[in-house]
């Protein structure tokens, strides 16, 4: 395995201390997740075929010719992976062994840092334990070396020195519960995936402060200067605002440090800056901007997004969102960005909308605001491709002529359908009794707890046509995608 660093921000990453999802916002005007972007034809010919990614407990939608990234995995300590590289990884352990052996510890009469060379037969490998530094002040190094069929695994821990025998018992542990994965499979038990392969679980083991940190990226082959990656860790249990987005453009706004960025920061156009959420996970932030031209820098794109997370827990981690064009060498404005700013707009919603945490089997692990949850207010919004956040009776938030009847049962946890929506009939569609039908990204609104009376919808729901539907323009506060030919059901849309 080649270990790649997606070069995401780590300075508030690790000053982060876990963990995603929560219960819906119950209040609207902190919920203003934007409408999804209607995709261009060109990015509806990339998203025609999508692939699920699964990394740590949640799991992503990208376009099939999407290439992942993955970048360093702690689940709770460093792991890696190298798809066929046993001896790769025999190699390691020697070199590691014949460094340790060689340097001296200063303090404790210069005895060799090695301290101990453990083989393990469950699974095949080798624990070595050494003084992490010449010092030898108490810290340690513990590195696993294993073999996982043809794969070599490496696990390293930092404890100290009186812990070095819990961090044997957890690398150890590790190693035994450790499975190769393909890239497309999806694990239905609770755990943590990671490049090439899956960590279920300890059973019986404590998901408090598990201190999860997993970082991978994605590349559009499509767009090779288009870069989207995510990073997710440990919330900080003391002052979770002040790693918050929201608090670091302020600061940026208020306070530039030169002259030169308050010129930048006064050139930059800013399309988005809000409150995010996506599905249950709240907590979130965004700022989608766009740079300008500078001397050796192309303008390009630069989303992102920030989740402060819940404290102890390993489903509300800190996540770090993010969107760039222009990318060459792993630096952004180096290239011209090949999307319109629409488009990149378009690329952001689809892909963000569909992070979520990665169903499983098992009974689902109490988090910090564990209990049962009530219904969602009255007035509750959900906009369209996201999952439902209560079941109920569900009508569009701006009524009007075309929305009449569109009041339809939606059931917790199915995404929210496109309205439907009629036009006025061409000269031809006349002479044929015919009428145009439109799919349209809306925002709808919780009208009602009841159940529904033995079907999804009501009964004077207008139907819709198994007809081409056209792009139209001008609907206020709301984008038009082209479907094609559709159903009446359009709940299954946008899941990739």
């Amino acid at each position: 395995m080649r270990i790649i660093d997606i070069q995401l921000p780590l300075l508030a990453f690790f000053a982060a201390s876990a963990v995603f999802f929560t219960a819906c916002d119950h209040n609207p005007k902190e919920w203003r997740t934007p409408h999804m972007t209607a995709l261009s034809p060109r990015l509806q010919l990339m998203f025609e075929k999508t692939k699920p990614v699964c990394f740590g407990r949640f799991m992503i939608d990208m376009p099939a010719s999407a290439t992942v990234v993955w970048g360093s995995t702690i689940v709770p300590l460093t792991v890696n992976v190298y798809q066929d590289g046993m001896d790769e990884v025999k190699t390691f352990a020697q070199k590691f062994i014949s460094e340790l052996k060689v340097e001296k510890a200063i303090y404790l009469n210069d005895i060799p840092l090695l301290i101990s060379v453990d083989d393990i037969l469950d699974p095949e490998g080798q624990i070595i334990t050494g003084y992490d530094g010449f010092e030898a002040i108490g810290e340690l190094k513990v590195n696993g070396y294993f073999k996982l069929n043809n794969d070599g695994v490496v696990i390293n821990a930092r404890p100290l020195k009186e812990n070095a025998d819990r961090a044997k018992t957890l690398v150890k542990s590790i190693a035994q519960r450790l499975r190769k994965r393909t890239e497309n499979e999806m694990p239905t038990e609770a755990g943590n995936c990671i490049e090439y392969a899956f960590l279920p679980d300890e059973p019986g083991a404590s998901k408090e402060a598990s201190g999860e940190l997993v970082s991978i990226g994605f590349r559009l082959q499509e767009y090779p200067d288009a870069h989207f990656s995510i990073q997710i860790g440990p919330s900080n249990p003391h002052n979770p605002e002040r790693d918050s987005l929201k608090a670091q453009w302020k600061r940026i706004k208020e306070d530039p440090a030169t002259p030169e960025e308050q010129k930048a920061l006064a050139s930059t156009k800013f399309f988005r800056e809000t409150p995010r959420q996506i599905h249950d996970w709240k907590t979130g932030y965004e700022v989608l901007t766009r740079s300008p031209d500078e001397d050796g820098s192309h303008s390009h794109h630069d989303f992102q997004m920030k989740f402060t997370g819940v404290p102890h827990d390993p489903f509300k981690p800190y996540a770090d969102i993010q969107f760039q064009t222009g990318v060459a060498d792993n630096a952004a404005g180096a290239t011209k960005a090949s999307l319109t700013d629409e488009e990149a707009i378009a690329v952001w919603d689809k892909i963000t909308s569909t992070i979520r945490v990665r169903p499983t089997t098992a009974a689902p692990i109490k988090s910090a605001e564990a209990g049962p949850k009530p219904n969602a207010p009255l007035g509750e919004l959900a906009a369209t491709g996201r999952n439902c956040p209560q079941t109920g009776w569900w009508q569009p938030n701006e009524s009007n002529e075309n929305t009449d009847g569109q009041r339809q049962h939606i059931k917790a946890g199915d995404r929210m359908p496109h309205m439907v929506s009629t036009g006025e009939p061409s000269l031809w569609q006349k002479l044929k009794g015919e009428r145009p039908i439109y799919h349209m990204a809306t925002v709808w609104k919780l009208v009602s707890y009841e159940e529904a009376p033995g079907h999804a919808n009501m009964a004077n729901q207008k139907p819709a046509m198994a007809q081409t539907s056209v792009n139209v323009a001008g609907k206020a506060g709301m984008n038009v995608i082209d479907e094609g030919n559709h159903s009446e059901d359009t709940s299954h849309r946008n899941k990739g």
